[in-house]
């Protein structure tokens, strides 16, 4: 595991230079679906805090208890690179990713090759490329990460039949992604109702300030249409979990960094907590499977 006292991948001025454009890039593209500045503050900041990128690697381990260390890994939606670049520079993974060029993060590509570029790393190992196309061969990697990715993409079921084709027989998938079956609407920071269509829930962010064109770009993913798509590759993969411990563990200790607005989810869980109402969220929690995000995790069988 990636202890997370490692810090200093990215020196202050490359992170500097890095964060205003980031804020610029986000207030852009952003704006309307934001709190307002401190928001989008946070968000340029979480791009580049090693601590996230050290969670998410260290959350791949520890759900499939394999070590990224000279296995060939391949991040979907890679951002500004920065888990990229621990992957390679403390894990020694061989690790490389893609991000597009175009739609509402366009400008974060460019991000990742100065990243890269000022830790010494080729501004290639990143692709501009998106998930339904992936520009590798068959069976190239050992490991597939991604992370809020999956509900911005064109065609998510095809993006899983290319993880499906690209991994190794026994190599490991992790895919974190929001549950639109779930009670949190993490884009916005908002409280979210379960299976709310599409139409209604651009009503609601309307009523609360916010701009409902974003969630137009949005697949609104949850367990049914989720466990249906992977139900093809049956025959290929063995989903080993869903997130339900983490989504508890969370619930229950409010034991999770606060990015993005999740401080906000944060202080409706004390709420919870002090109407006694936690053992029964989690019971029905788990039954109707309200777990969010999703962290869903599988092997791809051998042979």
């Amino acid at each position: 595991m990636v202890s997370e006292a490692v810090t200093g991948v990215v020196e202050p001025t490359l992170r500097q230079a890095l964060y205003r454009y980031l804020v610029t890039l986000y207030a852009k593209n952003f704006g309307g679906i934001s709190s307002g500045p401190a928001h989008i503050r946070q968000m340029a900041a979480d791009s580049l805090d090693e601590s996230r990128a050290i969670a998410q690697l260290d959350l791949f381990t520890r759900s499939t208890g394999q070590a990224l260390a000279g296995k060939f890994m391949l991040e979907l939606g890679a951002g500004v690179g920065l888990t990229i670049a621990v992957a390679r520079l403390v894990l020694g993974a061989k690790a490389v990713g893609i991000e597009p060029s175009s739609r509402e993060y366009a400008g974060t590509l460019q991000a990742a090759a100065a990243l890269l570029q000022g830790l010494g790393l080729p501004p290639w190992l990143i692709v501009d490329s998106v998930g339904e196309h992936l520009p590798f061969h068959d069976e190239s990697f050992d490991a597939v990460i991604s992370s809020n990715v999956l509900e911005h993409v064109t065609d998510p079921a095809r993006v899983l039949d290319e993880v499906v084709r690209v991994l190794k027989p026994g190599g490991w998938c992790q895919i974190i992604v929001p549950n639109y079956g779930s009670w949190w609407e993490g884009h916005y920071g908002l409280l979210w109702v379960p299976y709310l269509p599409r139409w209604a829930g651009k009503v609601y962010v309307r009523a609360m300030g916010r701009d409902p064109a974003f969630l137009d770009t949005l697949q609104l993913i949850n367990f049914r249409w989720l466990r249906r798509i992977l139900a093809r590759h049956d025959d290929t993969i063995e989903v080993v979990d869903w997130g339900q411990d983490v989504w508890e563990e969370r619930v229950r200790q409010m034991a999770f960094a606060e990015w993005a607005a999740l401080g906000r989810l944060k202080r409706i869980l004390k709420y919870l907590h002090r109407a006694h109402g936690v053992s029964a969220t989690v019971w029905l929690g788990r039954h109707l499977h309200w777990e969010t995000p999703f962290i869903l995790t599988f092997r791809k069988r051998a042979g």
